[in-house]
């Protein structure tokens, strides 16, 4: 009898601690997380194409700010955000928490990240396989690859964040490329990201479902890393497999641009919409020619973990330092392009196939 008293002493000494009360709270905790991944067009071309408005590259991007941040969203990644982020982030002062810039499009990643929320630990990672100087989609010309980084999404809860951009183009080498890329980015998230905490994958992955081609981000991503895409979820019933009978062929949304996640142990996440927000100038202009993608997650907080042992702010970056490494690299781009001759073989039997079967091989 007295044990029985001593324990129930115990417990409720324990149940009335501060420290106690405050993990019961923050259990408690839920709310609403948006992200938006938008492809800027950042590349130092002048010309309507890149939207439906004829500017500069500098101009383009200082209208693209200014409109995303209009949008009231707590998460921001760009892609093929290479010259004229100087004046994209100029615009975007609701987003105090941010990357800084890789450089423009000779040296740079073309990735950057742009929060409400303190982001940490800002790591850029080259993909190892990347396909084409003339032919595919001259993905060699860049230092393409992910950009991961480390959100407080409420103070000591914290969310694996990535923003990618995969190989481009669907002739063979690009899609064994892009099917590397699904790898490397796998191995690094069993690898690097296996402390239990929730993640996020969101950026320009130039894959559809739909395409049925050998990249495979199913077997290659999906499953291997435990991740969920978000079209699937919202829009085809949480299926991915193109051979399941109730594949839905004509669900709308399974764009280039896609949105991947899974919870954490101390965080749970749910994709309750998938939008395309009209970020477009007083006339309907577009300024570039992707879609932005608005996701939309409801959050609770199922428990806790340690917190990280490293964290580190995004630093500026030396912007002398990065105009001298712009020079040399497009020296670098330069002679790529005359060893790129090599690949004209290949050009001229994709341009073949096209020909004679009416697509790309």
């Amino acid at each position: 009898m007295r044990t029985k008293k001593i324990v129930s002493v115990l417990l409720c000494a324990l149940l009335l601690w501060p420290g106690a009360t405050a993990v019961r709270a923050r259990a408690a905790e839920s709310g609403t997380l948006k992200m938006i991944a938008y492809n800027v067009s950042g590349i130092p071309v002048v010309g309507g194409f890149q939207g439906t408005s004829f500017t500069t590259t500098n101009d383009r991007a200082a209208k693209i700010g200014r409109l995303l941040n209009g949008t009231d969203v707590d998460f921001i990644g760009t892609e093929e955000d290479f010259n004229g982020h100087k004046y994209l982030a100029a615009e975007m002062t609701n987003y105090p928490n941010r990357s800084s810039t890789s450089g423009g499009l000779a040296q740079g990643q073309g990735l950057n990240v742009f929060s409400t929320h303190p982001i940490y630990n800002v790591t850029r990672v080259k993909w190892n396989v990347e396909y084409g100087t003339f032919s595919g989609s001259m993905d060699a010309l860049s230092n393409k690859g992910f950009l991961y980084c480390l959100m407080e999404l409420l103070p000591g809860v914290y969310i694996h964040v990535i923003n990618v951009h995969m190989d481009a183009g669907y002739e063979p080498l690009s899609v064994l490329a892009r099917a590397d890329n699904f790898r490397q980015l796998a191995a690094f998230i069993n690898d690097d990201l296996d402390d239990g905490r929730a993640l996020i994958v969101q950026g320009d992955f130039n894959f559809k479902f739909k395409r049925m081609l050998k990249d495979d981000m199913l077997g290659n991503l999906l499953d291997p890393a435990g991740l969920t895409d978000v079209w699937a979820e919202v829009y085809n019933n949480g299926i991915t497999d193109v051979e399941d009978p109730d594949y839905d062929w004509d669900a709308a949304g399974d764009d280039l641009d896609r949105i991947l996640y899974r919870s954490g142990d101390d965080l749970s996440l749910t994709a309750v919409a998938k939008t395309v927000p009209e970020l477009t100038g007083e006339n309907g202009e577009r300024y570039t020619d992707h879609d932005p993608m608005l996701t939309e997650f409801t959050y609770t907080v199922t428990g806790s973990l340690p917190a990280p042992e490293t964290l580190t702010v995004p630093s500026p970056v030396n912007e002398a330092m990065l105009n001298f490494k712009e020079v040399l690299w497009t020296f670098v781009r330069l002679l790529q392009g005359i060893l790129g001759i090599f690949e004209l073989p290949y050009l001229a039997y994709q341009g073949v196939e096209m020909l004679a079967n009416g697509k790309m091989p």
